[in-house]
């Protein structure tokens, strides 16, 4: 009996953070695009309306329809508040110094990022990061071009002496004319070119101990900045 009541506190618990994630997400989603409610409304609005549709259409009973029109809107609505919910944080994040390294961290599986950027500039506040994949070696560049150059420049000089037969890419991201916004990071690192060189799954994992047995140790990222923990404060979202 103690079993099944201490059960459900704590589905409690999950329901009502299930709710305040989603109620967050929404929040979240709405600073950067306002239309986001009419949306997913009208997701629900059509799919409840298809329901009753097919319901006339086939003489099946009118419940079984709804049930599953408003269960597919809710899956529809879920992935798109996702995806507007990830898209607005990178929107909200853009221009902070290290901001970069949260949406590598997203690449997904195939790429190697490290953890720490292989140069900075303390003064700019510049970062250039370094991440392995089937492409080869990608160098991502954090900062007005003109003051992240000489970074990149450097560290392909090292690349080419130690690693001359991997390719190597460089993405500038900013807001400047020219550079990769951080909403588009992830589409760039897709259309990299994988040919005439494309790395192994192997010759990815040899690369990224090679790069990490060079570091001797890694840069110090300034105390004030912290890329991993980079995200919209939700305290403040609360009204908190």
């Amino acid at each position: 009996m103690s079993t099944a009541q201490s059960a459900q506190p704590k589905k409690k618990r999950r329901l009502a953070q299930v709710a305040q994630n989603v109620k967050d997400s929404y929040t979240i989603s709405r600073r950067s695009y306002p239309w986001i409610g009419w949306a997913l409304l009208g997701i629900l609005v059509a799919l409840v309306a298809l329901a009753v549709a097919l319901s006339a259409v086939t003489s099946q009973a009118l419940w079984y329809w709804l049930v599953m029109g408003v269960l597919l809107a809710l899956m529809a609505d879920m992935v798109v508040l996702s995806l507007a919910t990830r898209r607005a944080s990178y929107m909200q994040i853009e221009g902070h110094p290290g901001a970069v390294k949260a949406v590598l961290d997203q690449a997904g599986r195939g790429w190697y990022v490290e953890s720490d950027p292989v140069a900075f500039s303390p003064k700019g506040q510049d970062f250039v990061w370094r991440l392995v994949g089937r492409p080869g070696i990608v160098l991502v560049a954090e900062g007005a071009p003109g003051r992240t150059q000489r970074l990149v420049e450097d560290e392909k000089k090292v690349l080419r002496r130690i690693l001359s037969t991997v390719p190597v890419h460089v993405i500038s991201v900013g807001t400047a004319e020219g550079q990769t916004r951080l909403i588009h990071l992830e589409r760039e690192l897709r259309r990299l070119p994988t040919k005439p060189t494309k790395l192994t799954n192997t010759e990815i994992d040899r690369v990224a101990k090679r790069l990490s047995s060079l570091s001797s140790k890694g840069l110090p990222i300034p105390k004030y900045m912290d890329p991993n923990n980079i995200r919209p404060d939700r305290r403040a979202i609360r009204g908190h």
